[in-house]
């Protein structure tokens, strides 16, 4: 069974995750600690301040622009808080933060989900993404707009695992669709030669990476956003029941300081591009074009008339699908899953 499989993997992550080495962000301006003391790296001014390690994804990336804009602008240090990005994998993270060897981590809705279905004490507080960032691609010449037309198809995804996995699932349980109608193929992260080479008819894709990839290349794409159909949980902060009963208003400085962030991205755009680039040297002038196209996207995918707050229906619907798709083995309370009393 497949919930038995996911079960499996987080029970082996948190055996080993002590072990994986996570790779501290680089602030500008910032120098490393004495040998053996933390390997994050702190700002000349953080001496002051209070130190947080906050887990996000697994490399420096245009998409994690609040975070550095948050960083840059002072937004962190006026809340009094010095705050690092680790870098890594997110069922790493998860696991720290529900263990305590972490304060806080970046987690979508359906990571916190399979966490509370095992008893671990994660609670997403801070909502980041208004939709869910996964969606399904097929070049334009193909005719396939809708998943209606993935029938008889090949349709190839990265693994059955992640965020592209669950997207996958909520879109057959939102639709109908007929699985054995089509062929699904795990081609890993080859999504945009996959689909322009013509190895798969369409391909699960994150939404503001394959499909930019392949219109910038001159290669016209139809987007089957997932969202579209259901809505789910995204990206967001997410910290233990531990920090929420011990040091609420730590949660509410972090939450504040990262909503300043996600707003000064929103407003200001061509700045806050300027301060990713500091954060992020590995994007150079020939590639620039596509990584500023790659906020914008992004940044669709923040927007919201409620910045911060989580929706209990999307809650439920997240919830709901996982359990009915087997992804876990029980309904859960889905009020114990998050709150929004860090940021009302």
């Amino acid at each position: 069974m497949l919930h038995l499989r996911l079960f499996s993997l987080m029970t082996l992550v948190l055996l080993l995750v002590a072990c994986a080495p996570l790779v501290p962000a680089t602030t500008p301006g910032a120098t490393p600690l004495p040998p053996g003391d933390s390997t994050v790296l702190k700002t000349p001014e953080a001496a002051e301040l209070q130190h947080l390690d906050v887990g996000v994804g697994f490399i420096p990336n245009v998409q994690f622009a609040p975070f550095y804009v948050a960083q840059a602008k002072g937004f962190y240090a006026e809340e009094g808080l010095d705050v690092a990005l680790e870098y890594g994998f997110e069922n790493d993270f998860v696991a720290l933060t529900a263990q305590g060897s972490r304060q806080f981590a970046v987690a979508s809705g359906d990571q916190v989900i399979l966490a509370r279905a095992q008893g671990l004490p994660l609670v997403y507080v801070m909502k980041w993404y208004e939709r869910f960032p996964v969606g399904v691609m097929a070049l334009a010449e193909t005719g396939i707009d809708s998943p209606e037309e993935l029938a008889q198809r090949k349709v190839g995804i990265p693994g059955l695992f992640g965020a592209t996995f669950v997207g996958w699932k909520a879109l057959v349980h939102a639709t109908g669709l007929d699985e054995a109608s089509l062929e699904l193929v795990e081609i890993g992260f080859t999504q945009a030669a996959a689909v322009s080479e013509k190895q798969v008819d369409a391909a699960l894709v994150y939404l503001a990476n394959e499909p930019i990839q392949l219109s910038e290349a001159g290669l016209p794409v139809n987007v089957i956003e997932v969202s579209a159909y259901i809505d789910l949980v995204s990206n967001g902060l997410v910290t233990n029941e531990t920090i929420i009963e011990e040091n609420p208003e730590l949660i509410r400085k972090l939450a504040r300081g990262t909503l300043r962030g996600l707003a000064y991205t929103i407003e200001r755009r061509d700045e806050a591009f300027e301060i990713v680039r500091d954060f992020v040297p590995e994007i150079t002038d020939a590639d620039a074009s596509i990584q500023r196209l790659v906020l914008e996207r992004s940044i669709e995918l923040w927007q919201s008339d409620q910045p911060g707050l989580s929706s209990a229906a999307a809650w439920q619907n997240s919830a709901d699908f996982m359990f009915e798709a087997g992804l876990i083995e029980a309904p859960l309370e889905v009020d114990k899953l998050y709150t929004n009393e860090f940021v009302e």
